[in-house]
Parts: structure tokens; C-alpha cells; sequence
């Protein structure tokens, strides 16, 4: 029993604020983000010849969130390099690249909303000579629910605590004081494009420190020097994700072009996202899809992703999540294909827009196909360790 309480203790702290993450509501607001990342791993020495394997890529995110409408626009490439160990390999080099668009608009300050959507892609397989073609999908459909981003709220608990820390002020605010700080927090994008990427934080420190005011909790009414400084240095520090909410969405799409260039019928589209902060330093994220396509002969296309993420200090990150992808044809003497691939990722945040990582990532894949009676091929675990970097653009 002792060891379940430290264990308990150290998973699923106890919340330091009077305050929780599902308290937050988002204001309207919109900004930004870029990222680079890589990672590759070189081997030598008791094999035919140096065997690399490296994956390269990046993304690009712009949005818009409020209660009646949320509105985003991305894109993600990636690269990989592959050299195997023995003489006959050669070299191989794959890339895709792809870019969406999605939008929800809430009806009549309900959690009933209404979606369109718009998916990109292009990609080259590396054990091909040339890319496949374009793709091409539009999507409109009906949902319910929320996801909302309280992020912000876990900068706000950390100003409070160093503030506190070094007795700027002395006290905690109270709820709607954490929901205002954080709010402003959650419009850093906005103060960027009224005031410029360097005057902004003048505006933006201002509106904060009038949070405080209004809570009484400054005796002089300023947070002088030293309360700007450990302002800025927890606003520079970097946060994992905090969520919280549920949605279920379903519509229609269709495939203008695909990969093989080829258009399709029309397809059935439904999807479910959960998301829950057991606490401070712990989340949950869940999210599953699905895709078939309305004709005769029909493929059922599943998709779930589970990621639990735990922050082990203001530096450091653990991130577990799960990936399973399934194809299961109607016809029955097709094979069910079956995917999955399990990722631990330990991140080391050097400053808020470089940091290290090391992931050991497990894939298993079943595609129900024998080279002979008694043996099952692409039945073997994949184990893979790689080391990289990212960095953040924006």
C-alpha cells in the first residue's frame, strides 16, 4: 500500500491552484507555429558496409480559435533515409507531403456544429523510382462537442508560483483571476499583430499586470523589475499540451484525385476525440477515426491514437502514445491488415525553441499474408532507438 501512495504521489500530484484546466474557456484568438525536426542513427563495423536510417520533417500550423468558430490551416512534410547493412542494399530516399484545412462552426452559441474540410497530399514511396499522384479530399459533415486548449492555464500557475516564490506578490488570485491571466496569455498572437513582434510585450506585460491589480494583490501596484523577470522567464519556458473536452463528428467526403490517379465515390466519415488532464503534469489524448467508401464493394479504414504525456520537470517531457491502423476488406478473401506502433519519447527542452529528444518506437504490422503454410511474413517486432532535435520556427 505504501508503495501505490508514492506512486500516486508522484504520478498525480496534488493541484498547487484553486483552479482547474476544465475552469478555462478559450477567448477568441489566433497565432502561429513552425517546427523543424530530425532524427538518424549511423551503424559500422561487423557488417558489409555503413547502414544509416534518418527521418527528417516539419510543420507549419496557423489558427483561429473562438466559441462560435474554429478555423485551422497545416502542413507536414517529412524525409526519410535508409542504407541497409549488407553489400547488395542500396540506398533509398522517400518524402511526403501534406497539407488540410478544417473548420467548425458552432451553431447558435450550442455545442452543435458544422464542419468543412479540405486534405492535401503528396509523396514519394522510398522503394520507388517516382512519386505516386496528387491527392486530393473534401469533407463537409455535422458534430458535437468541444476540445478546448487550457494550455495557457498551466503558464498562468507557474507566473503565480514564482511570484509567490519571490514575494512579489502573496497570495494566490482567485478562479477568475487564473481564466483573465490566462486569457491574455492566450492572445500573445494578437498583441504581435497590433503592436509588432518586439512592442507587444510592453502591451501585454501592462494587461497582466492589471489582472493583478484588479485582484488586489499588488501593494504598489506594479510588479516592478524583479516580477517582469520571472514573468518572462516562465513565459519563455516551454509547456506541454493541456486539454480538455470531447467531440463525435460524421459527414461526407470525396476524393477528387488520389494516389494512384484515381478518383473514388463518395465516403462515410466519422471520427471521436477525448482529451483529459489527470492533472497538472499528466494527459490524456484520444482520438479515433473512420472511413469507408460508399459502394459495393467496400474497405472499412480505423485509425486510433492514444497518447499519454508526462511532464517530469519545466524541461523535460515523457510522451507515450499508441498508433493502430486497421484495413479490414468486406470481401472475405482479402486480408485484414492490421498496424500498430508504440512510441516512448523523452523530450529535453535546452530553451523554448530547441529541444533534444531519444524515442524508442516498437512496429508490429499483420497483413495476414503466408509464404507457406506455417509461416506468416512481416510477423517480426520492429524496434528502432533514434536520437534527434527540433526547433521551433515560430
Amino acid at each position: 500500500m505504501k508503495k501505490i501512495a508514492v506512486l500516486l504521489l508522484v504520478i498525480i500530484p496534488i493541484a498547487l491552484a484553486s483552479v482547474n484546466f476544465t475552469d478555462y474557456t478559450i477567448p477568441t484568438s489566433w497565432g502561429q507555429e513552425a517546427f523543424l525536426n530530425g532524427n538518424f542513427n549511423f551503424k559500422s563495423g561487423n557488417q558489409d558496409q555503413a547502414s544509416y536510417n534518418g527521418l527528417f520533417g516539419g510543420n507549419f500550423l496557423h489558427y483561429y480559435n473562438s466559441l462560435p468558430l474554429n478555423w485551422r490551416v497545416g502542413v507536414d512534410g517529412n524525409m526519410e533515409l535508409l542504407n541497409g547493412p549488407n553489400e547488395i542494399d542500396e540506398s533509398h530516399t522517400g518524402y511526403g507531403i501534406t497539407a488540410s484545412t478544417n473548420a467548425d462552426k458552432y451553431l447558435n452559441n450550442t455545442n452543435v456544429f458544422g464542419y468543412g474540410a479540405l486534405d492535401l497530399g503528396y509523396r514519394k514511396n522510398m522503394f520507388l523510382d517516382d512519386a505516386d499522384d496528387p491527392y486530393a479530399k473534401i469533407g463537409a459533415g455535422m458534430g458535437y462537442g468541444r476540445v478546448i486548449d487550457a494550455t495557457v492555464l498551466s503558464k498562468a500557475i507557474r507566473i503565480v508560483e514564482e511570484l509567490i516564490k519571490y514575494e512579489v506578490i502573496k497570495n494566490p488570485p482567485t478562479t477568475q483571476g487564473y481564466i483573465a491571466l490566462a486569457q491574455i496569455i492566450d492572445k500573445q498572437g494578437e498583441y504581435k499583430s497590433k503592436y509588432g513582434n518586439t512592442e507587444y510585450k510592453k502591451y501585454w506585460y501592462e494587461d497582466m499586470e492589471t489582472v493583478f491589480n484588479d485582484e488586489m494583490l499588488l501593494p504598489e501596484g506594479s510588479l516592478h523589475a524583479l516580477g517582469i523577470i520571472r514573468l518572462q522567464e516562465v513565459l519563455d519556458q516551454r509547456f506541454s499540451s493541456r486539454k480538455y473536452g470531447w467531440t463525435v463528428r460524421g459527414g461526407v467526403g470525396y476524393i477528387l484525385s488520389n494516389y494512384d490517379g484515381s478518383d473514388s465515390d463518395p465516403s462515410l466519415d466519422v471520427s471521436a476525440e477525448y482529451a483529459y488532464p489527470i492533472s497538472q503534469k499528466l494527459q490524456f489524448i484520444e482520438r479515433m477515426d473512420y472511413s469507408t467508401i460508399l459502394s459495393d464493394d467496400l474497405s472499412h479504414v480505423i485509425r486510433n491514437k492514444a497518447s499519454l504525456t508526462y511532464e517530469l520537470s519545466s524541461m523535460m517531457d515523457w510522451e507515450n502514445k499508441l498508433t493502430t491502423a486497421m484495413i479490414i476488406p468486406s470481401n472475405s478473401e482479402l486480408n485484414t491488415i492490421i498496424d500498430n506502433t508504440l512510441e516512448s519519447i523523452f523530450y529535453y527542452y535546452l530553451t523554448n525553441k530547441v529541444n533534444l529528444n531519444a524515442s524508442l518506437r516498437f512496429h508490429l504490422l499483420d497483413d495476414g499474408y503466408k509464404a507457406s503454410e506455417n509461416e506468416v511474413l512481416n510477423d517480426d517486432l520492429d524496434i528502432t532507438f533514434f536520437i534527434g532535435a527540433t526547433y521551433r520556427l515560430r
